[in-house]
Formats: structure tokens, sequence, C-alpha cells
């Protein structure tokens, strides 16, 4: 997967993320998050963040 930009957007409220990233020029949605799962990217291959932590 080509995967050169990527936003992460924090629901603080609903205590979600959703990750957009662009494909074909266009972004898309491709994942959203609750806090039981645990925040990963392909940019960023040694990261890794429990969403637990994020919305604490």
């Amino acid at each position: 997967m080509e995967c050169g930009l990527e936003y992460w957007i924090a629901d603080w409220r609903e205590k979600k993320l959703q990750i957009y990233r662009r494909e074909n020029g266009v972004l898309k949605l491709a994942m959203t998050l609750f806090v039981s799962d645990t925040l990963t990217s392909p940019l960023l291959p040694e990261f890794y963040c429990p969403l637990s932590q994020i919305f604490e």
C-alpha cells in the first residue's frame, strides 16, 4: 500500500478516532477506532498507542 498522507481526527465526546488516507489524490476514511482499539500507522512502523491512553 502506498501511503504518503494520513489524518487522524479524534472525537473526544464519542471517544473514537477516524483515520483518513489519501488514495489517488482523495482523502478516504480508512478506519474508525474506538477506545478499546490500538492506534498504529504504516507511516510510523514502530508506533502504537492504545486509544484508552488518548481518551483518559
